[in-house]
């Protein structure tokens, strides 16, 4: 009898639309920013559906108009009851998978205008089969772009203020291997004026159906 492999899962954690882009509120419309969300959560979705390294998405939502959303691009939600922040949401996501019995799961917010395929793979190029963590930091060190953990529990998700440092300090408390890799394609997460500027001017033709008139307020 064959083996079956152990599956790889991503997971996106997304808020109710309704709390979407909150800090782009100088900028946007409530209404942009609902488009914007979608279609941010969208791409990041796609991306990762199209990777062959990944056999599952999961997106961790409390909202079902997220849910109904995810299911149409082939996701899978897991729903929690409220929003709780991302670092939470994905530890209870984790904890849900088990039952999958999953090799390795790649967190990741759902705000990533350049993510790609390519970016994945890269990704997933620094990991190898035993315990590690590979991270992939923000433009500012600041933040965590994506976590790749073999096994899924080798560590706790640590997202929010200073969440790259955290990691990385988690990955040396339990003696695990912590591999950086610079990906510019993750390195920019959508969240104030700035980041959207930034992606006008150098986020070349694939991100303009972002920031076309119908998303983003004139003058924005």
């Amino acid at each position: 009898m064959t083996q079956m492999r152990a599956p790889t899962w991503a997971l996106v954690p997304l808020k109710a639309s309704h709390h979407a882009k909150s800090r782009l509120a100088e900028v946007l419309d409530p209404r942009r920013r609902v488009q914007l969300f979608f279609a941010l959560a969208g791409r990041v979705i796609r991306a990762l559906r199209e990777s062959d390294r990944i056999d599952a998405v999961g997106v961790v939502t409390s909202s079902r108009e997220i849910a109904s959303f995810a299911r149409t691009l082939g996701a899978v939600p897991i729903l929690q009851t409220i929003d709780v922040g991302m670092a939470p949401a994905l530890e209870l996501a984790l904890h849900r998978l088990q039952a999958e019995h999953p090799a390795r799961v790649l967190m990741l917010p759902g705000d990533l205008p350049l993510i790609s395929e390519a970016a994945i793979e890269e990704l997933f190029g620094a990991a190898d089969a035993s315990p590690n963590v590979v991270l992939a930091p923000d433009c500012h060190r600041d933040g965590t772009n994506a976590l790749l953990c073999t096994p899924p529990l080798v560590i706790s998700p640590h997202f929010g203020q200073r969440s790259f440092e955290r990691h990385v300090a988690a990955a040396q408390a339990v003696s695990v291997a912590a591999r950086v890799v610079e990906i510019d394609a993750l390195a920019l997460d959508l969240d104030c004026a700035d980041d959207l500027e930034y992606l006008r001017l150098h986020g070349g033709d694939g991100s303009m159906d972002l920031l076309d008139e119908r998303t983003v307020a004139a003058g924005g």
